[in-house]
């Protein structure tokens, strides 16, 4: 198992469900989440940092499903803990 930061873009209505969804995917942990940042875009934007650890497989697919049901302008990253 290895770190990985995911970063979430978008409604701020989301922002619980799709941190919840990822920390609830099979072969993913969530260890730690930075408080929800305002986005630049607009006031409903959030930006919200997650560190997770799972093989990267597991991690990789979570952030495939999550990614599938974002509506038009939100996004998830996946990238090396920070």
């Amino acid at each position: 198992m290895s770190a990985h930061k995911i970063t979430y873009v978008g409604p701020s209505s989301l922002a619980v469900p799709t941190a919840t969804m990822l920390a609830d995917a099979a072969g993913v942990d969530l260890k730690s989440s930075a408080r929800p940042a305002q986005g630049s875009n607009s006031w409903e934007q959030v930006v919200l940092v997650l560190t997770v650890e799972g093989s990267d497989e597991a991690v990789q697919g979570a952030v495939a499903n999550l990614r599938a049901s974002l509506p038009a302008g939100a996004r998830i990253d996946v990238g090396p803990p920070g």
